[in-house]
């Protein structure tokens, strides 16, 4: 059944998921006098097609589109998850969180955990046909009992990358569509989705570095030295200053050198540094230039970064900008 979705739709979805969704092809500011304009742009459709929604007890929640994009439109996604996955069948998204930017194609998925300090936005252009996946996990909305299991959590509690990228296996491409499509009764398909929910984690969410067991660094600390770490991994290419880190971590500024070193394994501006070569290689990857790449991740001098990107990658910035398609 197709179905069509219209501005007010979004926005109705929007205000349920925190998302504000905005509409650069239609005008819906009427001037004065002209309100009925207004409620014409309300009306007006952006989307045709289907949207399922499936919400599990162990705190995921599948929502799985199949749409034709009438018109281009933008979300921005201000929520809180601890894992939010993306995953493109068919068409093209693109997506921004801080300075990390990336387009996912079909059989491509992203991961990330949403944060409202560092809202995902997301575009989607008119196209023929986007069928895309979502999943989010939220063990505040599990049932008693049915939280997810210890390994999940402890693996979320190590993810250190803002926009994680991957591919996604033909033969699980072929499940999120013939699971989209089936008709089970309704016990049977929460049984399934659980099964590709936990597959899609297990191949979509890398093991970062795990916290080290013996930093002398308490539970409550390590939330706020996250919050510092996320600040760093989404901005990197801000002047951060030490002051400022140490306020976000309510800490001083010998207490956040120290234990951010205890519980990460390198200084504040050494990781730092690591965030700013990895998304150089990402813009560098993507065909900026080695000038138009060092002012995106926070370099005045070109010169500068190449030195910088030398040091951490043993190669020049022009030659890291083809490592990939060698």
């Amino acid at each position: 059944m197709i179905t069509q979705y219209r501005v007010c739709d979004f926005q109705a979805f929007g205000q349920h998921f925190d998302i504000e969704y905005r509409f650069p092809d239609l005008e819906l500011l009427p001037e004065e006098g002209a309100a009925e304009d207004l409620a014409d742009g309300l009306s007006m459709s952006v989307a045709a097609g289907r949207i399922d929604e499936n919400s599990l007890n162990s705190g995921f929640r599948f929502t799985f589109s199949d749409l034709e994009i009438l018109h281009s439109y933008e979300s921005v996604s201000f929520g809180h998850a601890p894992l939010l996955l993306i995953i493109v069948l068919d068409g093209q998204v693109e997506l921004k969180v801080g300075a990390v930017e990336l387009t996912l194609e079909p059989g491509m998925a992203a991961s990330l955990q949403l944060h409202p300090d560092y809202a995902l936005q997301a575009v989607q252009h008119p196209q023929p046909r986007l069928r895309a996946v979502t999943l989010a996990y939220d063990p505040q909305g599990a049932d008693i009992g049915r939280a997810a299991s210890p390994t999940l959590q402890r693996l979320l509690a190590c993810v250190q990358e803002p926009l994680h990228r991957w591919s996604v296996p033909q033969a699980l491409q072929s499940q999120l569509s013939d699971s989209f499509d089936q008709a089970l009764p309704e016990l049977q398909q929460a049984l399934v989705l659980e099964g590709l929910a936990l597959q899609l984690v297990g191949l979509g969410v890398p093991e970062g570095q795990p916290l080290r067991e013996t930093s002398p660094v308490s539970h409550q600390q390590q939330q706020r030295l996250e919050l510092v770490r996320q600040q760093l991994e989404f901005s990197p290419e801000k002047d951060h200053t030490l002051a400022e880190l140490a306020e976000l971590a309510a800490m001083s500024q010998s207490g956040l050198r120290s234990k951010f070193r205890a519980t990460y394994g390198v200084s504040v501006f050494e990781y730092r540094r690591q965030c700013r070569m990895a998304l150089a290689q990402q813009f560098l990857e993507r065909g900026f230039s080695v000038q138009q790449t060092a002012h995106k991740v926070g370099y005045r001098h070109a010169t500068n970064f190449a030195t910088a990107f030398r040091r951490h990658f043993g190669v020049s910035p022009k030659r890291g900008s083809t490592r990939r398609h060698i």
